[in-house]
This record gives structure tokens, sequence and C-alpha cells, in this order.
């Protein structure tokens, strides 16, 4: 029987064992999981701290009992240590008991996810200093956030993640600042659409420390936070969570000769197969291919993780299939704010050195004479000769996310302005006006 091991039982690695399992009983899979949870949806963490969804056990998907069976065996708090090819084994430390050996695979998946960067100032002896990557984070952060002690706290970082807790810290009523090295925030999205944010950030009365870069924190005589300090001046903080980025969870391939980004994101092809045979990776630990820029990219997202791993579980079990690569899209709430993005930014654009042009209007979500609408901002960046779409942002408090799928299929057919001026979308006014914005958007944009 053929012996599947895969490192990794969240997103990817249980999307790609599960199929398999499915589709073929001739292998014996074994999945290893250095935490103690499987299968669940991390992406939920923010609404669980914020108290929206009440327990964390909501987020879990699997548990590993409900997945036993003969030739399916998952090992949670358990650590690869090492990979070596030409032995087709992992060295694994089993953490409940401290122990090691060695397990033989004739193919390997590699699933490990991202971890959050840390840095210098982030000491192991400064309490409530946080990052959020699992359950047992999210539980942390929970946990002393409920406490009414706990006023002041500060998000270092302005990106998806930073700006999510926000939110979160904001509805459990805290006073939240975001401190950031560089002047903007959201860097994926383009200067109009942060500006509505901005907008949105200001108008709740979160604190924005822009342009400043964090040097130390400093702790009380218990060894609690109490503030942050910057290049510029201090700031008081009962509570600090770190979210100024993550990297593949990679490190542990050091001396396997496996081909990867600077990054350390194991390159893949269409069929997640790496560059030494019998080993596949997929999920925020490889590559990812960017079907508008041709190449190889690095966009941990959760969508291609769950994508990667049905499409590898069917290529195991000798299935003719491959993986197609992705545009980018996402999508994200800020406060009462919906931001979404597809394809290509201007700097990605520019970078590529494609002769483009840009659109950006001021629609509204539905009929106006239909109560309760409300602007939807929407851009686009075209090819300037073929007017072929090539990335789409949006942001509102209503009707985003949706039309940013529309968005994603016509970038992903090489839909040009004209055709998606007149794609056939529904029409009824408590939903949009004869002319939905996106179509607005192109009429606006076309020559």
């Amino acid at each position: 029987m053929r012996s599947i091991v895969v490192i990794g039982g969240v997103a990817a690695g249980m999307s790609c064992a599960a199929k398999l399992h499915r589709e073929s009983k001739d292998v014996d899979i074994t999945v290893y999981e250095i935490g103690k949870e499987i299968s669940y949806g991390a992406c939920g963490l923010p609404y669980y701290i914020s108290d929206v969804v009440s327990d964390s056990d909501q987020l879990i998907v699997k548990k590993p009992e409900d997945l036993i069976a003969e030739n399916f065996q998952i090992k949670t708090m358990h650590q690869v240590l090492k990979v070596n090819p030409e032995l087709k084994t992992v060295t694994v430390r089993n953490l409940n008991d401290n122990t090691e050996f060695e397990k033989e695979y004739d193919e390997l998946v590699i699933a490990t996810g991202a971890s959050p960067v840390r840095v210098g100032f982030m000491k192991k002896d400064i309490k409530r200093v946080f990052t959020l990557r699992d359950i047992p984070d999210g539980r942390q952060i929970k946990e002393a956030a409920m406490d009414e002690k706990i006023r002041n706290v500060a998000l270092i970082g302005g990106g998806y993640i930073g700006l999510e807790l926000a939110e979160s810290f904001y509805r459990l009523g805290k006073h939240v600042k975001v401190i950031n090295r560089s002047k903007e925030i959201m860097k994926t999205f383009d200067k109009e659409i942060r500006e509505v944010l901005l907008e949105e950030l200001y108008a709740k009365e979160i604190e924005l420390i822009l342009g400043e870069e964090v040097k130390d924190l400093v702790a009380d005589d218990e060894g609690f936070v109490k503030g942050v300090k910057t290049s510029e001046g201090f700031y008081e903080a009962d509570l600090v969570v770190v979210a100024i980025g993550v990297k593949p969870s990679t490190e542990f391939l050091k001396d396997t000769g496996i081909k990867m980004l600077s990054n350390g994101a194991i390159i893949i092809n269409d069929k997640m197969e790496s560059s030494i045979k019998h080993i596949y990776a997929l999920g925020d630990c490889a590559t990812l291919f960017h079907k508008v820029l041709k190449e190889n990219t690095y966009i941990p997202l959760a969508t291609y993780a769950n994508k990667q791993g049905r499409v590898l579980g069917e290529i195991l079990s000798g299935k003719s299939t491959s993986f197609p690569g992705g545009l980018g899209a996402s999508v994200v709430k800020i406060l009462d704010l919906t931001l979404s993005q597809v394809g290509l930014n201007e700097k990605q654009a520019k970078d590529k050195g494609i002769d483009f042009d840009v659109s950006f209007i001021k629609g509204y979500d539905h009929a106006s004479y239909y109560p309760n609408n409300t602007p939807l901002y929407i851009k686009y960046i075209f090819d300037k000769k073929t007017e072929i779409l090539l990335g789409a942002q949006m942001t509102g408090s209503q009707g985003v996310a949706h039309r940013t799928d529309a968005l994603s299929v016509a970038i992903d057919r090489g839909m040009t302005l004209s055709e998606l001026a007149l794609c056939d979308f529904v029409y009824s006014p408590p939903y949009s006006g004869p002319w939905d914005p996106m179509q607005i958007a192109a009429n606006v944009a076309k020559k």
C-alpha cells in the first residue's frame, strides 16, 4: 500500500488528505499536525476575539476523531523536524512525550502554512503581547481582552490582520491604536480605496500612528506590557498584537534542496509538485501562479489552500487534473466598510511594465429612490490598448463582495471594458440600478 505523509492538518493539508481518502482506498495516509486542532477556520479568529463568534469550537470543521479510519491516521501534537528526500523519510517529534522517530513515505505533502513574523522587540518575558495564527492564540487574546482593566490596545501593523483586529477590539469597547512603520495602510490597495478606509477609521476614532517604527515594548513591574516605544514617541498599551506579516513555515526544509522564493515559499507547478520528485507543497507555504502576471507569486489565502488541497487529493488518487492558479481575489470587512480586490493593483502593473490606464468612480449599491442606498467606490486597472480588464478594487458598506466575484470572472476570462459593460447582470431597485455600478465604471473607463 502506498504511503502518503501530509505535514500540516489545517486547510490545505486536511483538504488534500480527506479528498484522497474519499477517492482512493489503496493508500495509507498519515497527517502530522503540530497543534492540537485540525481543519479549522483561522479566518474566523478576529470574530471570535470580538465575541461575534462566542465559542472557538464553532471554527472547527472536523476533529481528529471524526476522521479515524484504518488507513487514515491523524497525529496531532507532532512536529516534523526534518525531511530526507534521498531516503524518503521524515523525522518526527511527538510533542506529547518529546520522543522522535522516522517515518517513510512514497509521496510527501507539505502543507505547513505560514507563521507570523516575529521581531526583536517581542520579548518573551513581557505579558499580554501576542501574535495571531491559530486557535490557541485566539483564545489567549480573547481571554486577555475580556478583562475590563484592559482599555488600551495597540496593534502593530496596518495590513489585513491588524485592521480586522482593530474592528474586533473596537467592538469590545477598547481604545484602539494602529501603529504602522509605513505611512500607508493596506498597501495592496491603491490610494483611492485607502482614502475611503482612512475616513472610516477616523470616523470610528481608531487612532492611527503612521510612519513610525516600533523600537521597544515597555513592561510594568509585574511584567505586563504598558506601552510601545516608537521612533517618534511612547504610546500606552495594556495589550499588544503584532501583525506585521507572515512568512512560510518552511525552515525545516533548508537542507533539502527544495527550490523556494526568497521568502521561503516552496516553488510549485500546476500539479503542486516541488522541485524534488515525490514532494508536493500547497497552501500558505507555497507559491501561487498568478494568471495575469503569468508568474509564481506569494498570496497566502485560505481559498487557494482549500482548492489546492482538493485538486492534489485528486492527483494523488490518479486523476489527470491540475490547479490553474489565481488572481489574488480577496475581501475584508473593516468596521462598517468592505474592501475587495482582484487582479493587479497599480504597483504590480507598473512593475510588470504594462501600459495601463485606470478609472475610479463613486456609485451606489442600489437605486437612488429605494431607501438606504450607500456609496460604492470602484477602481479599474485595464490595458490601455486592448481595454482588457486587469484589476479591480471596490469598497463600500453594501454590495461589494459578490460584485467582486463577478469581476474576478471577467478578469479570468480576459474581458474588455465593452464586454463587461454589456454583461447580463440582474436588476431590481433594492439591489442595483438598470446599469450596475460595475457597468457604469466600465462605461466611464472606455475611450
